[in-house]
């Protein structure tokens, strides 16, 4: 009788741990998600201008340093009228991939 208790004790406690084994390896296991996000901008390629319609924020070249306001300044404001070539980027500063618009981008407004 002894044994049958022992053997029964036993199996109640495999079925335990089968039961539990797959909760505690999820629980240990770590899942990672990462968002593209994509940002909307308008590239004016002859002066290399970006405007960000979302937040209402220009970019523009000022020497070799890239300058970011809610206004150009005055001599580059005419320059924004036409012309500009619609993109999409996943970076918050478009200039970050300037290079990569340049090759995409840079004659595009020519061929439409």
């Amino acid at each position: 009788m002894r044994a049958l208790k022992t053997l029964s004790t036993a199996v109640a406690l495999a079925i335990g741990f089968a039961i539990a084994a797959p909760a505690l390896v999820q629980a240990d296991e770590t899942t990672v998600t990462t968002t593209t996000t994509k940002h909307h901008y308008t590239y004016y390629p002859e002066h290399e201008i970006y405007f960000a319609p979302e937040s209402k924020t220009y970019y523009w070249r000022n020497g070799e340093k890239w300058e970011s306001g809610v206004t150009l300044p005055e001599a580059d404001r005419a320059y924004v009228t036409t012309g500009g070539v619609q993109i999409d980027l996943d970076v918050d500063r478009p200039y970050e991939k300037h290079e990569w618009v340049i090759k995409h981008y840079k004659d595009k407004h020519d061929r439409d």
